[in-house]
């Protein structure tokens, strides 16, 4: 993964991490190196799920439980409430792992001065131990193996692979956070389910630069295209191609706001053909056009 100080030369190419340069015969070994990278990645993202699958049987929990020993295996007892913040959920939800784990036998109350904590027992610290002590280990054999140079280079990878996983997380709330137009009842009224309607609602936002067939969003909702059209309007209360153009120029105004880009890289972002073409859309839904609205900002 290229960092953002990579220097591109007619010579060759500027490594982000060790200032050395690659020749350009070399690209394509590097390219592939960085292809071969990915799916690495990849892989160990597959066997950390799978891993954690397993132990969560072994335990009897869900695997949505096990974040929650986490982190009071690292930040030690704490209240819902900081349970809540620190793994990002709703308080019910964290009650409810709580209440699992207590059944199990690896988490209990205790009384603070501050109010109720919750804490790991004995017997969750033992399993704990026994499940991942191998890993970790194994973990620091394979590491001692390398230099002390290969280990820096390889935490600099991990701390810029980190954020930008921190960051597209970011991104992939708001679409979660996105409310449904019409409630949730609207499927019952010939409209999509909810799930059916974020299905269509995420596709449309993870493609606005692309161009979406009305085929694309009937086949995440598994409809015909007639019965699509006529269900998403019940449930979004506006036509499917009303409502990608919505959210384009909605992705075109805070493109405006949050960035220097010309306002034609911003149609194309945005997925318009042309900057005439946002020019018209934008006006039209908002009164302004795309320089007018920048100008008044």
């Amino acid at each position: 993964m290229a960092g953002s100080d990579s220097v591109c030369h007619d010579d060759g190419m500027k490594h982000p991490l060790n200032g050395r340069r690659t020749r350009g015969a070399d690209a394509p070994v590097r390219q592939q190196l960085i292809a071969l990278m990915g799916q690495e990645v990849v892989r160990f993202q597959d066997e950390s799920a799978a891993f954690d699958d397993v132990a969560a049987r072994i335990l009897s929990l869900d695997r949505g439980d096990l974040p929650c020993m986490t982190a009071l295996l690292f930040g030690g007892p704490a209240s819902l409430e900081r349970l809540s913040a620190a793994l990002n959920t709703r308080r019910s939800v964290v009650t409810a792992t709580v209440g699992r784990l207590e059944m199990a036998g690896y988490a209990r109350r205790r009384s603070d001065p501050d109010g109720s904590l919750v804490e790991l027992t004995e017997h969750a610290r033992q399993w704990i131990e026994r499940i991942w002590a191998p890993l970790r280990e194994e973990g620091v054999r394979l590491l001692s193996s390398y230099t002390t140079r290969d280990l820096a280079l390889m935490r600099t990878f991990m701390v810029r692979a980190r954020g930008v996983q921190e960051r597209q997380v970011r991104t992939l709330r708001t679409w979660l956070e996105r409310p449904v137009p019409r409630g949730r009842g609207a499927h019952l009224r010939g409209g999509l389910a909810p799930a059916a309607l974020r299905r269509v609602q995420v596709f449309v936002e993870a493609n606005l630069e692309r161009t979406i067939h009305l085929a694309d969003l009937a086949g995440r909702a598994g409809l015909s295209l007639h019965h699509f059209a006529r269900a998403f309007r019940a449930s979004a209360g506006m036509t499917p191609r009303a409502f990608v153009e919505h959210r384009r120029v909605e992705r075109a105004r805070r493109l405006i706001e949050e960035s220097r880009q010309s306002l034609a890289a911003i149609a194309v972002e945005s997925g318009f053909s042309t900057q005439s073409r946002l020019t018209t859309t934008f006006r039209r839904r908002t009164g302004f056009t795309p320089a007018e609205y920048r100008r008044g900002r």
